[in-house]
């Protein structure tokens, strides 16, 4: 007597069969990509706050009142439109080293709260073209709301503070170009910075 193979032993192994016998064509993933930017062509304008400063800014970038404090009239922000990042920028008079202590403390503070997601914090000093300013930038490494601040000062009576968002939640890895670019511009603000 011959024994009858069983029709649920001879179904999975006809599927099995038809799955490996493939159609010649292998499947490849593809790499992981982001989309290409392209970036504005460098070139600058000078800025005057009408306020006690002045400087350059990209000639792509817009400066506007900040809305949210408009008992303040030099604090600005200086919107990076095609990168939909913005430059907070607050100044402050001081008459007393007490007072130009806190506005120190607040800086570093500011730039410090993002310990807890950064990388990275490095301090850097800073000084501009004449050498009437001079300060410090944080460059923050690491998925923060903020990857670079810094603040100028004349030291006596002068008080100049800016901190770049992205207006976004952003991937660090993502924003890198970007990030690098609008750096560059952040730097040439720095240098070209006066006091009126």
């Amino acid at each position: 007597m011959m024994l009858q193979p069983k029709r649920s032993r001879i179904l999975p192994v006809l599927i099995l069969l038809a799955a490996c016998s493939g159609n010649g064509v292998e499947d490849i993933p593809r790499p992981h990509g982001y989309p290409r930017l392209s970036m504005p062509e460098k070139q600058y304008r000078d800025w005057d706050s009408g306020c006690t400063y002045r400087f350059s800014i990209p000639s792509y970038a817009q400066m506007e009142r900040d809305p949210a404090y408009t008992t303040e009239p030099c604090w600005f922000n200086l919107r990076f439109a095609p990168f939909d990042a913005t430059l907070h920028i607050t100044y402050h008079g001081f008459d007393n080293l007490i007072q130009y202590d806190s506005l120190f403390a607040d800086s570093r503070r500011f730039a410090f709260k993002h310990t807890v997601k950064a990388e990275d914090i490095i301090q850097r000093p800073l000084r501009n073209e004449d050498g009437s300013a001079t300060g410090f930038a944080y460059d923050i490494s690491g998925n923060t709301a903020t990857n670079f601040s810094f603040f100028l000062t004349d030291s006596s009576r002068h008080f100049f503070r800016g901190a770049l968002y992205f207006n976004q939640k952003t991937d660090v890895d993502s924003v890198a170009p970007v990030l690098q670019f609008i750096r560059k511009d952040l730097e040439h603000l720095i240098h070209s910075f006066r006091w009126r």
